[in-house]
């Protein structure tokens, strides 16, 4: 029986030691693992590549990524620069919406016309009264009072449109842009004639405020149309 007994505990120890040897490979490996967690970087060591990584051009490499910018646009809210041709001259009387007499500084009295924009007629011969024209020709009573002083300046050749009129743009004692005044509070509509079309997006951009907010014409003639 003894011999018997040592046999069979022989033959348990020999049984349990593999077992035993697969727990301690599996509690070293996770120790390993865990070590390797707090390796600098938190993380596996990356494996060895057949190349070599170019540190420099990794370092070269942009952190964030910038958006690309949207095409400028005018703002509503800038007007115009005076430019270095412009002259002076002074107001003598407004015709109607879109058109006045005035003094050009040093010449003669001269019948002008506002470039970039186009106000409902009320003083044609041979035309109607159109809806807002005389509202529309007071509205620049208001902004040109007779004897007021202006900057004004030709865009271009031609310097007259059919009627003999001269083509200026106008900028008020204070610096604002006469145009962009009339199309912003909807006694005119922006209207290019080329070639005079230099502020053509910019006025654009105003008349689309205006009709969004029912100003001036907008609201009260609709799609009023030349």
């Amino acid at each position: 029986m003894r011999s018997v007994y040592h046999a069979a505990g022989e033959f348990s120890v020999l049984a349990v030691a593999p077992s035993v040897l697969a727990v301690a490979l599996w509690v070293l490996a996770a120790v390993l693992s865990v070590a390797a967690c707090a390796l600098p970087g938190g993380g596996v060591t990356p494996a060895a590549t057949s190349s070599p990584v170019d540190v420099s051009s990794m370092a070269a490499m942009p952190t964030t990524w910038a958006v690309p910018a949207r095409p400028s646009r005018p703002s509503i809210s800038s007007r115009p620069a005076v430019p270095a041709r412009a002259f002076r001259a002074s107001v003598v009387r407004v015709v109607d919406g879109d058109t006045f007499v005035a003094f050009r500084e040093g010449g003669a009295r001269l019948r002008v016309r506002l470039i970039g924009i186009d106000a409902p007629e009320s003083v044609r011969l041979g035309s109607p009264v159109q809806c807002f024209g005389p509202e529309s020709a007071t509205v620049l009573r208001g902004l040109l009072p007779r004897g007021s002083p202006i900057t004004a300046a030709y865009q271009g050749h031609p310097h007259q449109d059919r009627f003999g009129r001269e083509l200026w743009d106008v900028w008020q004692g204070d610096g604002g842009f006469l145009a962009g005044r009339l199309v912003q509070t909807g006694a005119a509509r922006a209207r290019a004639f080329r070639p005079q079309h230099r502020f053509a997006a910019w006025l654009e951009r105003l008349e689309a405020s205006a009709r969004r907010a029912r100003r001036g014409l907008h609201g009260a003639c609709g799609l009023w149309r030349q």
